[in-house]
């Protein structure tokens, strides 16, 4: 038996592009799934943004950015490499973007409030560790879920 050895970093992306390619019968035909990200701090710019957008471009494409600091979504949407809207309200680039999937890069006490956001819209929601900050926040995403 062989085994097989993963960086985290390749964990990661492996259960990423999983979690972006296989939900909801994505990809009937060659459409690319829409890709939001809120949060374009670090992590979200870096990893998720960059990562993602460097080699699953053929697979995803980036509908919108949001975040609170202008400067740093037009830094993000640079660093990334993407050409796609910015946002400084979600709800509005819920509406505006139309994606298929967002990924919470927010501070983590605020990961609640965008992924039941998300769910709500019926959206799939990817969000970095941890999921939420208390057991209040947690119920509010369970719910949200059903």
């Amino acid at each position: 038996m062989s085994t097989i050895k993963l960086t985290r970093r390749d964990f990661i992306a492996a259960t990423t592009a999983s979690a972006l390619l296989g939900s909801k019968g994505a990809f009937a035909g060659n459409e690319k799934r829409r890709v939001a990200l809120v949060g374009t701090g670090i992590r979200g710019s870096s990893f998720w943004g960059k990562f993602l957008n460097d080699n699953y471009d053929d697979a995803i494409e980036y509908v919108g950015l949001c975040d609170i600091n202008p400067g740093r979504l037009q830094y993000a949407r640079d660093y990334m490499g993407v050409d796609c809207p910015l946002f400084t309200d979600f709800d509005a680039m819920l509406a505006e973007a139309r994606p298929d999937l967002v990924i919470v890069t927010t501070v983590d006490s605020t990961h609640d409030e965008f992924i039941v956001k998300g769910l709500h819209a019926g959206l799939d929601v990817v969000t970095e560790k941890p999921m939420t900050t208390d057991e209040t926040k947690c119920q509010a995403i369970l719910d949200a879920a059903d």
